[in-house]
């Protein structure tokens, strides 16, 4: 970094102190978890007392009064993950995991993914299920969301740290007030699926983990067998009920929630994530046995929890394609969810509606940019498209990668789509036995699509020192 790299490694330093005590408190939940079932409090002793005292002595040291800038927020983020990774990783290392296992354990957690690294999870003592869907919880609402909510007030810093962590949609002017709201609809759902999973049949435990997994569209489960090893029609739908919580935009919440309740037929995103969940259940119709797997499968993909009803063993290849093309379109914005994104998909939609739509007009007719009611500018739908070619390169690259190694295609197709859409489904692929490259692989997938990538990319540019120059001067042209 020119002008002045010292003070921004102070900056980035400081907002990652913040995030280390944040953890450092959060993570005494699992410690009385483990405390009350009578299990190990070495482990997650460690993973509070550790980031707080890191997190105290960097804030305290490294005062910086330089105000922190898009590109500190922007490094600060996709740092954020990496470092909640590596601390999230010691409660699994206690047990015997070794480290990438652990590590990637802990990234699928944070990133709200949900593959796995433990063969047998009932095997596992309660506290580590629990510190998994805690995790889920947590990264569900944001790691950057929660520092925000506990440390810091709203300002400019504030709201360069929160848009740094892929979050843009305000439901108040203030960010603080934002920030809290979202928080309260999140508890208010947390206790409303727990209280509906209880009575649909799930023990406290079970109801408690299955709840933090659903809303954050996280998908671990306390079950080797997932949702299956329940076998009940009740708790399918209550999943379901709760993976759509999860993925639908937390203004359309407020605003249900705030009285307008027609606001979720109103809101197109959510209209069409609903169309989406229901045409893909009947696609997977067609080879699954039953609408009840076949829509709850859908609706699992396409919200990017990665909850399972039917053993992925026995999915044919069709299956596997129609669920690989859900998992990359993923949820709403200002949800829980991951992936390319509805409001994405409906932009390149229109896109190329209107660029069909102008090579049948007058050369200089004008095309007003008017989606669901609300009008585009020229950068948004350019970043749209960046994105959405970024997003296919990146998961071109890992499914070759797959490819390379020996794994059948449609299967690496599935396996990275699931990853870098932050879904967790698996055909088998992730396992401890799986490469180390491709589980390293599918650690970047985790966290380059929890972050929407950019923030990786100025990472990396940050650490290489690379600055492009996209345009030449006239001189260097030969002008």
């Amino acid at each position: 970094m020119r002008n002045g790299g010292h003070p921004d490694l102070r900056i980035i330093l400081q907002s990652l102190g913040m995030v280390f005590i944040v953890i450092g408190i959060l993570a005494v939940a699992p410690l009385l978890v483990a405390a009350y079932y009578n299990e190990a409090l070495a482990p997650f002793f460690l993973v509070s007392v550790l980031p707080l005292v890191l997190g105290i002595s960097t804030v305290t040291l490294l005062k910086e009064e330089a105000e922190l800038q898009v590109k500190h927020a922007t490094i600060a983020a996709a740092l954020t993950y990496l470092l909640a990774a590596l601390l999230g990783s010691l409660p699994f290392m206690y047990y015997g995991m070794g480290f990438l296992d652990s590590f990637f354990e802990a990234m699928s957690g944070w990133t709200t993914t949900g593959l796995t690294m433990i063969a047998d999870v009932e095997a596992m003592p309660r506290s580590i299920l629990f510190w998994r869907s805690y995790m889920q919880w947590l990264g569900g609402i944001g790691v950057i969301v929660l520092m925000l909510v506990v440390l810091a007030g709203a300002g400019t810093a504030a709201s360069k740290l929160y848009q740094a962590e892929a979050r843009k949609d305000r439901l108040k002017p203030r960010l603080l007030t934002t920030v809290r709201l979202i928080w309260w609809i999140y508890l208010l759902y947390t206790l409303a699926g727990i209280l509906l999973y209880y009575l649909a049949g799930m023990g406290v435990f079970d109801a408690v983990n299955h709840t933090m997994a659903a809303l954050s569209t996280g998908g671990f489960s306390t079950k080797n067998a997932n949702i299956q090893g329940f076998n009940s029609l009740g708790i399918e739908i209550v999943s379901i009920f709760l993976m759509l919580l999860g993925a639908t935009n937390f203004l359309v919440h407020y605003k249900v929630l705030t009285g307008q309740r027609g606001a979720f037929l109103r809101d197109m995103e959510a209209r069409t994530l609903y169309a989406i969940a229901i045409a893909g259940g009947l696609a997977l119709s067609l080879k699954i046995p039953g609408l009840r797997h076949s829509i709850f499968q859908s609706v699992s993909s396409l919200t990017t929890t990665g909850f399972s009803s039917i053993d992925f063993a026995q999915l044919d290849s069709f299956s596997k394609l129609v669920m690989s093309f859900l998992m990359m379109i993923g949820a709403s914005t200002g949800s829980t969810g991951g992936a390319i994104k509805i409001m994405r998909l409906v932009i390149v939609v229109y896109l190329i509606l209107w660029w069909v739509q102008k090579t049948l007009l007058p050369e200089h007719a004008v095309i007003t940019k008017n989606i669901g009611g609300a009008e585009f500018s020229d950068q948004d739908l350019q970043e749209t498209v960046v994105f959405f070619l970024l997003y296919l390169f990146i998961f071109s690259f890992g499914v070759l990668v797959f490819v390379y190694l020996g794994y059948p295609a449609i299967d690496s197709i599935f396996e990275v789509a699931s990853a870098q859409g932050d879904v967790g489904l698996s055909v088998g692929l992730t396992r401890t036995a799986l490469h180390p490259l491709g589980k390293l692989l599918l650690i970047f997938d985790m966290w380059i699509g929890r972050l929407e990538i950019i923030p990786v990319l100025v990472l990396a540019q940050a650490l290489l020192g690379f600055r492009p120059r996209l345009l030449k001067s006239r001189e260097e042209q030969g002008w």
